[in-house]
């Protein structure tokens, strides 16, 4: 039985390396459960350009970690308005990639069950309650 495993260990020492993760301090979540992040919350960030580089490496590695999508989702809707507390929340991705840099995807031959789920919770977010408030009196 050949099974394939997928992973991007030397890309992810790479990212880390670039942004000077590598001593950084290990975590086992990517982002903490119940947490919402807000356009309005913390000063401007100083170097977007940096931040829009680095999200951009990290999107790439979700090619064979699918389970950082939603961290990844949730700092990606801010590009327009970065603020620290976002950094922040990429920086603890950062961590959890130094934790698992070699982790990846298994592919084993047999019968394939595919099962997804979508997290949708737009009355759970402020920001997304308020817009749709205002598009229906709008409308």
């Amino acid at each position: 039985m050949v099974q394939t495993h997928l992973n991007q260990a030397k890309y992810a020492l790479d990212l880390l390396k670039r942004t000077n993760f590598l001593d950084a301090k290990l975590i086992f979540t990517p982002f903490p459960c119940g947490h919402k992040l807000s356009v309005y919350d913390g000063e401007p960030h100083d170097n977007p350009e940096m931040y829009r580089s680095v999200m951009g490496a990290l999107q790439y590695l979700t090619i064979t970690r699918p389970y950082i999508s939603y961290a990844m989702n949730q700092v990606c809707q801010f590009m327009h308005s970065l603020k620290n507390t976002h950094w922040m929340a990429v920086k603890r991705i950062l961590r959890y990639v130094k934790a698992t840099y070699n982790h990846g995807l298994v592919y084993k031959p047999g019968t394939a069950h595919l099962t997804a789920y979508s997290e949708v919770d737009y009355a759970g977010n402020p920001e997304y309650r308020q817009l749709a408030y205002t598009a229906a009196e709008d409308g």
